[in-house]
């Protein structure tokens, strides 16, 4: 049986000692995989530093409710460069905490909100699901995530213990529940009724090491060897066996933080004289007419992806690519929410002496808060970004920018921005009957862009170059 836990804070100082010890025991326990949430400033930077060279673990990039309202607005920005970092699968851990300790200030409830809200707009502009920290809080949290959302990622309630009257609202809005060793405390009824009312496809274990340790080792230091034990505690409660829970649970997590087997994973295709990279299939946008929602299947490539790649194993993928024009970052995703492995497989290919091409909506300011394209130069040689209207409230309905209302501006500073760089622009528009493709035009030349259509039909497909 193998596990994975969906929820450690291994960069703890508990762990600081024996952290390879930890893991070595983990594995021997059957955990495969480990969910490493990140909750303040310096676990984020500890977590980033270890992760490449870890196997068994992924993370999640967040600011905890505690951290607020000591922590700066713009730890919140930092976070949208960690975001953008290889093997964060998640916004998180994030939330709402009103419990009262004894000696220390009343939580600032209203600072708590503000800094939820702004790393709930986030995880919709990055795509990824959620790490939701609610403790004593379950009625304004459950209201800001309806009124951010919704969450195409979906998340889940870490330690959930809004009981089973909630259930029925946390599942509508696409979450799943994590269970820990609570389920298994004397005082885990209601953590118990909610683990039998729920659906087994919308449980996700986790250990929280070093907190919350199972029955056994309480007031020990809790790991994430100690799953097993959870999981005879969800079982008992379900009336699963071990080998049940084990398969679903482990399952429900690869899906919901995109883990699943990547061996029949497309990402780099050649089409005509061009090499394509899939790099994501996550997006700052949901535009009325994109496919990606529907089927993501071109010519004789499924571009779903079950897992995002690493830089080394795109590099691997494309192989030399002296024989092709032109490699182009495009799949049905927006690769700039992936810059660093973007620029990491960017400068390979200009090493072997061939053109950069970006197929991108345009968004990277409203992403990163700052400009990108410094970052760029002599990596990328052509930007092709989608315009698609030049009227800003028609923008907002074909496009639906996760941002929210206004993107166009961003997108008409970042073409500008770009042009005057020295880049090769080319904007492109889906030649809709109600869009005035002259007006796109005309915008597109006022900006120092040229100008190429596209049909409905043909989305997805290569762009016909000059």
């Amino acid at each position: 049986m193998t596990w994975i836990d969906s929820h450690v804070h291994l960069e703890d100082e508990a762990f600081a000692e024996d952290s390879g010890d930890v893991k070595t025991r983990a594995l021997a326990a059957g955990v495969e995989l480990m969910i490493n949430a990140g909750s303040t400033r310096e676990a984020n930077c500890k977590i980033l530093q270890n992760l490449p060279f870890d196997e068994s673990m992924f993370a999640g990039m967040g600011l905890h409710p505690h951290e607020f309202p000591a922590t700066a607005d713009f730890y919140i920005d930092d976070l949208r460069e960690q975001l953008s970092r290889e093997k964060i699968v998640a916004v998180g851990e994030i939330g709402l905490d009103y419990h009262v300790f004894k000696g220390v200030p009343l939580p600032d409830m209203m600072a708590q909100q503000a800094a939820f809200r702004r790393q709930l707009r986030l995880a919709r502009i990055f795509e990824l699901p959620l790490i939701v920290h609610v403790r004593e809080a379950y009625p304004d949290a459950l209201r800001m995530l309806r009124e951010e959302g919704p969450f195409p990622a979906g998340g889940v309630l870490h330690c959930y213990a809004g009981g089973p009257e909630l259930l029925d609202e946390v599942m509508q809005m696409g979450f799943y529940i994590g269970v820990g060793g609570p389920v298994g405390y004397p005082s885990g009824d209601s953590v118990r009724l909610s683990v039998a009312a729920a659906p087994i496809d919308r449980i996700v274990l986790e250990t929280d090491a070093p907190y919350l340790p199972p029955q056994s080792r309480r007031g020990l230091r809790n790991e994430p060897e100690c799953i097993p034990e959870i999981a005879r505690a969800v079982a008992g409660v379900r009336g699963v066996t071990l080998e049940t829970l084990a398969g679903q649970t482990t399952a429900n997590a690869r899906r919901l933080f995109q883990l699943e087997s990547a061996a029949s994973d497309v990402w780099a295709y050649p089409l005509q004289n061009h090499m394509y990279v899939n790099l994501t299939n996550r997006c700052s946008a949901n535009c009325i007419f994109c496919p990606r929602r529907v089927s993501r299947k071109l010519q004789a490539y499924d571009l779903t992806l079950k897992r995002e790649p690493l830089a080394r194993e795109i590099m691997f993928a494309l192989g030399d690519v002296r024989k092709y024009s032109e490699v182009v970052f495009c799949g049905f995703g927006e690769p700039v929410l992936r810059l660093p492995v973007l620029l990491a497989v960017a400068r390979e290919v200009k090493r072997q002496g061939v053109k950069v091409r970006v197929n991108t909506n345009g968004h990277a300011d409203l992403i990163y808060n700052r400009d990108i394209l410094p970052d760029c130069l002599g990596l990328v040689d052509e930007w092709s970004v989608s315009l698609n209207s030049a009227d800003p409230e028609q923008y907002d309905r074909l496009v639906k920018p996760a941002s929210g209302p206004g993107a166009l501006a961003a997108v008409k500073q970042f073409i500008a921005r770009a042009a005057a760089a020295g880049f090769e622009v080319t904007t492109t528009a889906v030649e809709l009957p109600e869009v005035d493709i002259r007006a796109v035009e005309a915008l597109s030349q006022q900006l120092g862009a040229r100008y190429r259509g596209r049909t409905p039909q043909r989305l997805g497909e290569p762009e016909e170059r000059d």
